[in-house]
């Protein structure tokens, strides 16, 4: 068998449990997204885990092993009566070899990161005092922390796993206390956030603590959160968890599907290996200097050179903090397969209420090297679905009147609904505004 991941002692398979049946979206891992099955698009982003083996799906249906096996993949047909993924999967590890380690895949997650596989199996692998690594993201979104069906999980200092809750731990107490409730401090205070992870479900066992989980009792705890690992937890299992940056999105919904056919249709349309996402607050350095590239080398000959000279990637990193943590306001950025970000866009609440429309686009910038690539359309594309599922109907902008990249606005379906004027140092400079009167129609 070939091995693509670095070299180690124990052999690393990653199985994919595939259950048929799914209560809120019936027969998703069949669901077709650009030409393939869901559960296909999830076991090729796996594979491109360097350090994983061999890959396994382990199903309860004819239909989905069929479909694997036709892919050239490994399959295996489990028992319908497993009552958690980790049951099925440990079917599964039963007849692996002793000592190797077992990656739990979720199914129903074809955006999974293969960086965020190759962590959690690198962070078991280097402890030996570990049961099971798995791995959790910085929380943004002030709505997340309060939100039950985000799992949040504590760590001790040297990141094990104290405990996870559908509750907001940790709890800040003297924020509470100051602001009434826990969502008054956080909006009053959105640092407040960067003390929350969201536990993101990804697992790597020992093959024998796997065996030895699955055939332990429900707990108290498990029964009282739903959450399985807290019965290892209560069982006095040591779980490392690894912080990742890169987020994925499970498939529990049709609005989920759409999301994600939307996501991968768009990256099979642009530039290799261009991820679009969220921006963090880790990415404002990055962002503040494509910000100033982009207007120094994309505005010569439009606004005075003592203007773009005069420019401050510092200035522009103080600008951003400021109206990051804003509700209403939200950043995305495009960013390549090594981590650089290429580019950005930020969109909010409409700061021009003339004209009726309840979100604005401030700005796109890219890059010039990743300019006229498409770029600039996923990220359009990226924070008008998210406007759209914050329940927002239309959309404005403002731009130069002599700026290079009107006709860009223009071919997205921007029309032209009004002008004003926007100072650049010293000078006044003519501008227009577009609009998108109807966002379900981009």
């Amino acid at each position: 068998m070939e091995q693509h991941g670095n070299n180690h002692r124990q052999k690393v398979f990653a199985i994919i449990p595939a259950r048929y049946q799914s209560t809120r979206l019936a027969g998703k891992l069949l669901l077709e997204i650009a030409g393939k099955p869901l559960i296909l698009r999830t076991l090729e982003q796996a594979k491109k885990a360097r350090n994983i083996d061999e890959i396994i799906v382990a199903t309860d249906d004819e239909r989905i092993l069929n479909i694997i096996k036709e892919s050239g993949n490994a399959a295996v047909l489990t028992s319908p009566a497993h009552q958690s993924g980790s049951d099925r999967i440990a079917e599964v590890a039963e007849n692996l070899p002793a000592n190797s380690i077992i990656v739990n895949v979720q199914g129903d997650e074809p955006t999974i990161p293969p960086a965020t596989i190759e962590s959690a199996v690198e962070a078991l692998l280097a402890d030996e005092t570990a049961d099971i690594a798995t791995t959790c993201e910085k929380i943004e979104d002030y709505r997340d922390v309060l939100s039950a069906d985000v799992v949040k999980v504590v760590t001790d200092k040297n990141g094990f796993a104290l405990y996870f809750s559908r509750s907001p731990v940790p709890f800040p107490r003297e924020a509470v206390k100051k602001y009434g409730t826990l969502e008054n401090a956080l909006r009053r205070e959105p640092e407040l956030i960067a003390l929350f992870r969201k536990h993101t479900g990804l697992y790597v066992y020992r093959r024998e603590y796997l065996l030895k989980f699955t055939r332990l009792s429900q707990t108290y705890l498990e029964k009282t959160e739903m959450l399985e690992q807290l019965r290892a937890l209560e069982n006095g299992a040591r779980i490392k968890v690894i912080e990742v940056a890169e987020s994925s999105i499970g498939v529990d919904t049709a609005e989920d599907f759409e999301r994600v056919r939307e996501i991968i249709t768009r990256q099979k349309e642009q530039p290799a290996n261009i991820i679009y996402r969220k921006a963090t607050a880790r990415d404002i350095p990055q962002i503040a200097e494509v910000h100033v590239e982009s207007w120094q080398k994309s505005f010569q000959g439009v606004v005075p050179q003592e203007f773009t000279d005069g420019l401050s990637v510092e200035k522009r990193e103080n600008a951003f903090r400021e109206v990051f943590f804003n509700e209403d306001y939200q950043m995305f950025v495009a960013e390549t397969a090594e981590g650089k970000i290429v580019g950005f866009a930020d969109f909010g609440r409409a700061s021009h209420e003339e004209f009726g429309f309840d979100a604005e686009l401030f700005a796109i910038y890219l890059l010039p090297e990743f300019q006229r690539k498409g770029v600039g359309g996923g990220l359009f594309k990226t924070g008008v679905r998210d406007l759209r599922e914050k329940g927002r109907k239309s959309m404005c902008l403002q731009a130069l009147a002599d700026s290079p990249y009107r006709a860009f606005y223009e071919k997205l379906g921007g029309k032209i609904i009004g002008k004003s004027s926007h100072k650049l140092g010293d000078v006044d400079y003519e501008t227009v505004y577009y609009g998108w009167e109807d966002l379900t129609k981009i």
